[in-house]
């Protein structure tokens, strides 16, 4: 998917893409997906903040009882947006070792992301796009999230990682999607 997501991760490491089309113009996509932004990972429903909820207790585990402030999906930030069309958060962090290292706070917009570059750590974005889609009159939306490892030991831990929550990644992106069809069909 070519877009604003381009500028930050051109040529990731690892990736993944959902995709859907919501029979509602672009438009009402576009808001519903900002009503679902506002509250965050409460409204992306039960199984979804279950799953935050045991990665965050693993981190627990992992680092001695002490627990993330935030979910890993809250921690994104604000790269790039272009209503209502695209919008694309980042974060920067070692996400394979479950809470301490997770982020990186200093990186808190679009020109620290491009400019980070640390060895052992990895860059991520998350994007969403939606277009008109003709062959019905609705909105195609699709969601990718794009990684970039900032060195070869940070590819091999992510590897690791990702082919552990992959799986998990997907499932999250399409109930999302399903949450945002039937929020934005009403």
């Amino acid at each position: 998917m070519s877009g604003l997501a381009d500028t930050f991760v051109p040529r990731p490491d690892f990736s993944s893409r959902h995709h859907t089309v919501i029979p509602a113009p672009v438009e009402a996509v576009w808001a519903a997906w900002q009503e679902m932004e506002q509250v965050g990972s409460e409204g992306w429903g039960p199984i979804v903040r279950a799953l935050f909820t045991v990665r965050r207790h693993l981190g627990r585990l992992k680092n001695g009882g002490e627990v993330p402030k935030e979910d890993l999906r809250d921690s994104f930030r604000l790269l790039a947006e272009d209503p209502p069309r695209e919008v694309v958060r980042g974060i920067v962090g070692q996400w394979w070792a479950m809470g301490a290292a997770d982020i990186r706070p200093d990186v808190t917009g679009p020109r620290e992301f491009l400019a980070f570059d640390e060895p052992g750590y990895a860059k991520a974005t998350f994007s969403m796009r939606f277009t008109a889609d003709a062959t019905c009159g609705g909105t195609r939306v699709v969601t990718e999230t794009r990684v970039l490892c900032l060195d070869e030991a940070a590819r091999r831990a992510m590897g690791r990682y990702w082919r552990l929550v992959e799986p998990f990644s997907g499932l999250v992106r399409r109930m999302m999607l399903s949450r945002l069809r039937k929020r934005a069909v009403v």
